[in-house]
C-alpha cells in the first residue's frame, strides 16, 4: 500500500467532505418559507439534512485521525489490538483504524 497516495486521496476526500457539510450547514441556517405547508416540508428536509451533517462530521473526524496516524506511523495498524490492518481492509474503507477481528468483536 502506497501511504503518499492514500494520504493524498483522504486529503482530497476531506476537502471534498468538508465543502459538502459547509453547504448542508448553510442550507440549515436558511429562512424558512412565509407558508406553513412549505415549512413542513423544508422542516422535513432539515431533519434528513441534519443527520446528513451529523454523518459527514463523523467522516471527517474519521478522516482527519487516520491523516494523524499516517503521520505518526500508526496508519496501518489496528488502534485496539496492534495488529496489522489486512490492506485489502484499509483499501475499502481507508479511514479505518481497527483490524477486522476487532471491528467484528
Amino acid at each position: 500500500m502506497d501511504l503518499q497516495t492514500t494520504k493524498s486521496m483522504l486529503k482530497e476526500r476531506l476537502a471534498e467532505k468538508t465543502q459538502h457539510l459547509e453547504k448542508i450547514t448553510k442550507s440549515l441556517r436558511a429562512q424558512h418559507s412565509a407558508s406553513f405547508s412549505e415549512q413542513a416540508i423544508e422542516r422535513e428536509s432539515d431533519e434528513v439534512k441534519e443527520q446528513l451533517e451529523g454523518s459527514i462530521s463523523n467522516e471527517i473526524l474519521l478522516i482527519k485521525s487516520a491523516l494523524d496516524r499516517i503521520g505518526a506511523g500508526t496508519y496501518e495498524y489496528c488502534s485496539n489490538c496492534g495488529n496489522e490492518i489486512a490492506s485489502a481492509r484499509l483499501e475499502a474503507l481507508p479511514y479505518t483504524s481497527l483490524c477486522i477481528d476487532c471491528a467484528d468483536g
